[in-house]
């Protein structure tokens, strides 16, 4: 779970900024602890913001 400061930009459709955050949790190959730090250089890519950005990461563990 993200706030919308990761992904939305003025100048494009919000879906193009899921699309992007899409693609970056499913390239990612390392520890769940080093999500969130890879999410933001991978969906933010340098661009300067002022807005407030928020990341939930969390693992499911299936039962036994």
């Amino acid at each position: 779970m993200t706030t919308d400061g990761l992904i939305e930009r003025r100048d494009e459709d919000i879906g193009v900024g899921l699309e992007r955050l899409r693609r970056a949790v499913l390239n990612h190959d390392g520890p769940i602890q080093t999500l969130s730090d890879q999410l933001l250089l991978d969906v933010r890519s340098g661009r300067d913001s002022f807005d407030d950005i928020a990341i939930v990461a969390a693992r499911h563990r299936p039962r036994a």
